[in-house]
Parts: structure tokens; sequence; C-alpha cells
């Protein structure tokens, strides 16, 4: 016996023979909700009714003892038993508009029937549309930076065939021959074992794909001292793009971070214009924000919940099909704009907190007290909202500017948003403010700085995890102020490059040779290998009456100031032993 019986019944049925056969579907597993009427010698499908037939009905005759013959939709969209789930989906839209139904957000239910017209299953329309995006396995992803090539990587180990778009031919180059251009732990061995088997490369967007994924850059940019908005004509292009490749059944996803109402209003926008197709109705679009860490992104992404804001719900449910083979737990939003808020959030939320304890740090300034120690002090035992340690700036490329797009947000509905910016501008305050204090002790031993050799110490814009990235970098920002004040400038980092470290006006060095001869060294990152320094050979390799700025506690001031005279600068205090 077909378990699919349970939910027939025949054309003299009455209504209260369909309301038991809602009831009963649930004990066997059935579609809720629909009832299929077949004729009674042939069982060939005549009609279906549905919930929502049921309450038509029943608000025009009030009567459950009429025949469902006389409710039943006599003009059900069904399918053949031979169809694959791609061409059902691809064929609802053509099947939607013969019963003028421009939307499917009122289509719940497909039958499918044999070549008899006996109906054989009954599929839920948004699980079909899972299986069918499940089945989807041609991706492209453009802008292989760190959030494109990482997601390439993952998403090809993963059993997708993925192509990676990437228009800088030097970058486009490296990869091909399977090389890293990004410092990232686990992509060199991933990028070697995927390139040619499951990922590919290419310079244009390739025919014929499933699903479209835009990870470019939004670079900021200043429209005055205190309003910075990102930069979105990559983004724009890429659309553009993806619009004259885009067919039926396609599924865009964003994943740059972008103000609010983005994906609705230029995404959306530019895809329809180009492709001359509908969202939602011919192709999906959501937004799905990248929000790993640099260093440790490709771990993330499958352990991180992945947040999904879809245009409609089939948009949404693609979209979660998708990273179900990704990651553990995905989390639905109700729509693009609560994704794209999302993101911006979190970041501003970091920034906020950041901000917090850096100006507590130059409260502690004043008063020559450790701020770390405080701050350890404050949170031991304690257990209400950890404070965070401060530094010497908070950047990178996603803090330095998700607060200002939330501020934007915020002023355009007319609505307060200086808490957002007053974050970002303490954070950004950092830079003089340690390069002030500096100054100030060169001046107190009878030093010109003008004549002063400067090593600064951790250029990536952060040390922990590690990453070779200097966008946004604090470190870069401090070094830019003593730049044409001293005498010489030279940076180390232990991941980044000596290419980069020139082209950011630094002399590269090693260490410990690179302490040689240097009046003041500057710890500006928390990368875990200067934990290793020999403290002692680093300050007595130093010129005489050295300074020492220590941003992220990393050393005993005690080990520095016994080496021989000098002075050891904390974010908020300092120690010295010239006399």
């Amino acid at each position: 016996m077909n378990p699919i019986s349970h939910i027939c019944c025949f054309e003299n049925s009455t209504l209260v023979d369909v309301l038991n056969i809602y009831e009963i579907a649930n004990n066997y597993s059935l579609p809720s909700g629909i009832a299929l009427i077949i004729d009674t010698n042939t069982k060939s499908l005549l009609g279906t009714i549905t919930e929502g037939d049921m309450r038509r009905s029943l608000l025009v005759n009030n009567n459950l003892k009429i025949s469902a013959f006389e409710v039943m939709n006599k003009n059900p969209i069904i399918f053949n038993e031979s169809s694959s789930i791609s061409e059902i989906i691809n064929n609802l839209p053509i099947e939607l508009l013969k019963r003028n139904r421009r939307s499917n957000k009122f289509l719940g239910k497909v039958v499918i029937v044999n070549d008899n017209n006996q109906p054989i299953r009954v599929l839920n329309y948004h699980e079909l549309l899972e299986q069918r995006f499940a089945l989807h396995r041609n991706i492209v992803i453009l802008g292989m930076g760190y959030v494109g090539l990482t997601l390439a990587l993952v998403m090809a180990d993963a059993g997708f065939t993925v192509t990676g778009v990437e228009v800088d031919e030097s970058k486009y180059n490296k990869l091909n021959n399977g090389e890293s251009y990004i410092h990232e732990q686990g992509l060199p061995e991933l990028l070697k074992e995927q390139i040619n088997k499951n990922l590919s490369f290419s310079k244009e967007i390739p025919e014929n794909s499933d699903v479209y994924i835009i990870t470019v850059g939004t670079p900021i940019k200043n429209i005055d001292d205190s309003n910075k908005l990102p930069e979105l004509e990559f983004l724009s292009n890429s659309c553009f793009e993806i619009g004259k490749k885009i067919k039926q059944g396609n599924l865009v996803i964003l994943r740059s971070t972008v103000p609010i109402g983005t994906s609705r209003n230029l995404v959306k926008t530019i895809l329809e214009e180009v492709s001359n197709l509908k969202c939602g109705f011919d192709f999906h679009l959501s937004f799905a924000p990248e929000r790993t860490a640099e260093g440790k992104a490709i771990k993330e992404l499958r352990s991180l919940p992945q947040i999904i804001g879809g245009f409609n719900k089939d948009s949404l449910e693609a979209t979660a099909a998708l990273f179900r083979d990704l990651t553990p737990m995905i989390v639905k939003v109700d729509s693009l704009e609560a994704a794209e808020m999302a993101k911006l959030i979190n970041n501003s939320f970091r920034d906020y907190v950041f901000a917090f304890s850096n100006q507590c740090a130059k409260i502690a300034n004043e008063f020559n007290i450790d701020i770390f120690k405080t701050i350890k002090a404050a949170n031991d035992g304690y257990v209400r909202d950890p404070i965070p340690y401060p530094s010497p700036g908070v950047g990178g490329p996603c803090l330095t500017k998700d607060p200002f797009i939330l501020a934007s947000a915020a002023i355009k509905k007319d609505i307060n948003g200086e808490i957002f910016k007053n974050s970002r501008l303490v954070n950004e305050s950092m830079f003089s403010f340690v390069f002030e204090k500096i100054k100030l002790q060169v001046k107190n031993i009878g030093k010109d700085l003008n004549k002063c050799n400067i090593l600064i110490c951790g250029l990536a814009f952060k040390g922990y995890p590690e990453t070779s990235d200097l966008r946004n970098s604090t470190a870069i920002e401090i070094a830019n102020i003593f730049k044409g004040k001293v005498n010489k400038l030279f940076g180390y980092d232990p991941i980044a490059n000596d290419e980069d470290i020139i082209q950011n006006g630094l002399i590269p060095v090693k260490i410990p040779e690179g302490f040689k001869n240097i009046d003041i060294v500057l710890f500006l990152n928390n990368h875990k290998n200067f934990e290793k320094i020999n403290v002692f050979e680093m300050i007595r390799s130093m010129n005489d009456l050295p300074i020492v700025f220590d941003g992220w506690n990393i050393f005993y001031s005690e080990d520095i100031l016994s080496a021989k005279p000098s002075i050891y600068i904390g974010l908020s205090h300092l120690e010295t032993s010239i006399i």
C-alpha cells in the first residue's frame, strides 16, 4: 500500500473526510494540510484541497457536508516522477504564470504523479528547494582576498566545484600556480590539495554556474574627518558582470561588508536591470556576512554560526542549504537588512568596548597607573562582562570602517550615531597618544628626536591570531606620524614580507640584529614570537638611554630596566632606571 493513500479521498468525499485526512497525516509522516482527490476507479489525480481552499469554502458556504469535488483545486501544480529536482524548480515559475500567480510564496506543496497520473508523492516546496540547492555544486566566488580565498578553499574541501575569480594579474598567477599571497593557518596545504581538483581560478566569470558569491573589497573612503563610508564601485562592477551571466534558478550571495540596504537597493537593482530577470522569482538573493578572524578563518568557517538573511523565504532556504555543508549552525534572520546590520553590530560593539579600555588607559596615564594590572584586578573573580585590555589602537579592514557605516545608518534616520563614531575616533586617537608619550620622554632625557633611530616591531594589524595583513594597521598609522621626524625608521614583523614593509616607508630588518644602534623600539602588536626575545640582549645592543614602548604588556619592566639605564613605557605608565 502506497503511504500516500492515507491523504487521498474520492470525489464524493465530504469536507469532513478531508479534515480527517489533515488529522491523520502526521501519524504517517506525510505532508500536512493537503488532501488529494482521486478518481474512484483509476486512482488518478483529480485535484487537491489545501487548508487555504478549506478556509475559503467555509467562508462562503459554512458547510462541511459538501463534496470535495466542489471545493478542490482542479488545476494543481503536478510533475511527473521522471522530472529531476532541478527541472521541477526551473519549471515552477512557468506553471505559476499559467495560473496567473506571479509569486511562489503561496505555493506550499508540489504533487508528483506517475505515468498514469496517479499521485505517488507530495513534496514540501521549501524542502524541494533546499534539495535542489544541495545538488547545486557549481560555485563562483568573486574576489580572492582574505574572505574569498578562504571561503573558496573550505567550499572546495566540502565537495563543491569552485571557481575563484580574481582580476589582479599577479594574484591570479600565484593562485593558478598553487601559491598563496596571504598568510593563513592551514591555507597553503589546502590550496595545494584542492587546486585543479575541486578548485580553479579565472580572471572572468565562467558560464553555467549555480551560485555566485560576492566577496569583493569595500574599502573605506573619507567624506570628512568624522565621516567615512565604504567605496562600492567594486561591488557594483561585480553585480554588473554577474547580471550578464545569471540564469533562472541561480542564487547570488553577498558577503562583503556594506551599508544597510545595499543588497536590496544596489545589488538587486543592478542584477535585475542587467539580466532582465526578477529577484525572488527568477533568481534568489541573500546576504550572509563573513565573521571570521584572519589567522583562523579556515577553522572558523567550519565552526562559527552562519547568519543568513534572504530576499524572500526561498532565497533564505536556498542559502541555508548551501552553508549546511560548511557549518553546523545556521542563524536565519528576517531580512537582507537584518543580516547586513548583524555584521555591523558585531564589529561596532568590539570597537566600542576596545575604545572604553583605551579611554581608561588615557586616564590611567595621567596618574601613572598600570592599566593592564588595574583591569586584571577589576576582572579578577568578577564574572560580569569582563573588560578587554587596551592597545595602541584598533585596526584591521573591518573595525576601522564598520562603526562609521552603522553611524551613517543612524544619521540617515535622524538618530544620534555619535556613540559609534566616537568609539572609532577614540581608538584612532591612540596613534598620536603613543607618539606624544615617546616624544616627551625623548625630550626628558635630552635626546633629539630627529637624530633617533626607531624600530617598530609588529606591523600587521594584529599579531594573534597571526596574519600578514598590513591593511589599516595601527602600527603603520603610528609609523606614518614618525616619518620625517626621526633619523631612520626601521620595521620588523614575524609574518609580513619585506616588500610590504618597504612599500609602507620602513626599512625592513630582522631580529635580534635589528636592535643594534636603535634608540627607540616600539612593540605594536601582540605576536607570540616577541615573548621569545632575549630582553637583556635587546637592551644591551641598543644605543645608550634606550626607550622601549610596550603597547601590549609583553615584557616585564624589571627585565628591561635592569639591563642598563633605560625607559620602559607601557600604554598608561612608565618606569625608568635612568638616574
